[in-house]
């Protein structure tokens, strides 16, 4: 396939030490060919490519092929071979992460835009880079990522990951935004300069099996029922340790890790176990919902994106009642400041 290359065609002709006039000649093309397609304004049909290459010594697959993408893993590590990806732009680079679940947790296959093959990339016919990338673990991002689908540029990639891991990502520029969620007024310090907004406010506790229903944390910890936690960077399983830690109870044995707040109710449902987790996604799967901590839920954005078309659309869309009563339906939200623009707590430590 071929691409605007405009600037693999002007370095090229620079190495040469040809104007635009002389390579023209040379090719059999107008001058005015060369300046449009090295402006980048214009594809030249296949003879014109042919004619461009040979007057430069080289190939056209050289000049005008497909690049292969660097990318990275958005959430840091590497990336493994085959395994299916979503993918956005950052700046001038591709990030990507792994589908949860293999983009099967679903009714259907989710859908991917590209794999690793060799260490390298490979988009899959069609696929375009999400405008706009956040990480957390709030699965409202799921629905704005939906209703934001094919606005280019505007459109959004949501990124399943705990607190700290979302924070580590934006600290190293490769989200534009990051959902944080803690006890009020506990919030973590911004790794980088941040402009906020709310999200809502929830609860963490624990989904227990309908059997328990009204037991005490104690009782429920105790029970030995199959235990699904979180990561360690994810403020839910900070909450159930304090709370552990506060009723004297023992660190649990090794368990089921859930991916996300989702997930961990899934698997709870499955197992017919209890799972660190919230309101909202313990409803999702039908189970009784024992509440640990009152969260409020904020988006940070890094203020060098706020210019950014993706990052001014997913500020739209959390104001707006389209986006609200959709993931109102869930249960489990508090939503009526969904949107607003926080002030900084701290003004000197988030414009360091």
């Amino acid at each position: 396939m071929l691409v605007l290359s405009q600037s693999r065609l002007r370095d090229r002709r620079r190495e040469c030490r040809l104007t635009q006039s002389e390579l023209a000649a040379r090719a059999g093309v107008s001058r005015q060919l060369v300046a449009a397609v090295e402006a980048g304004r214009n594809m030249p049909a296949v003879d014109a490519a042919l004619g461009l290459a040979r007057a430069l010594g080289t190939t056209v697959e050289e000049l005008f092929a497909d690049p292969v993408p660097d990318v990275i893993a958005a959430l840091g590590g590497t990336l493994r071979d085959g395994a299916p990806l979503r993918v956005g732009r950052v700046g001038d680079r591709l990030v990507a992460a792994e589908l949860a679940d293999h983009g099967i947790a679903g009714a259907a296959w989710a859908q991917p835009d590209g794999v690793i093959e060799a260490g390298q990339l490979r988009l899959f016919p069609g696929a375009s880079p999400a405008g706009c990338v956040i990480a957390g673990c709030d699965p409202a991002f799921g629905v704005a990522e939906a209703m934001l689908g094919g606005l280019g540029p505007r459109s959004l990639l949501a990124i399943s990951a705990p607190t700290g891991t979302a924070l580590r990502a934006l600290s190293r520029g490769s989200v534009h935004a990051a959902v944080v969620h803690a006890l009020p007024h506990e919030l973590p310090e911004p790794p980088v300069p941040v402009a906020r907004w709310h999200l809502a406010r929830w609860q963490v506790g624990l989904a227990v099996p309908p059997r328990l229903r009204g037991r005490s944390f104690e009782a429920v910890v105790r029970s030995r029922l199959p235990f699904v936690r979180r990561d360690l960077a994810a403020t839910s399983q900070q909450a159930f340790e304090r709370a552990r830690v506060a009723a004297g109870i023992d660190p649990l044995s090794p368990g089921p890790t859930a991916t996300g707040h989702l997930d961990a109710a899934r698997l709870a449902a499955i197992l017919d176990g209890a799972a660190i987790t919230t309101e909202g996604a313990a409803r999702s799967f039908g189970l009784p919902f024992l509440a640990l901590e009152d969260h409020d839920v904020e988006v940070w954005v890094a203020e060098r994106w706020l210019e950014h078309p993706g990052v001014a659309a997913l500020g739209e869309l959390l104001a707006t009642t389209a986006f609200t009563e959709r993931v109102a339906n869930f249960g489990g939200y508090d939503l009526s400041r969904c949107g607003e623009r926080v002030a900084a707590a701290n003004p000197v430590s988030e414009s360091r």
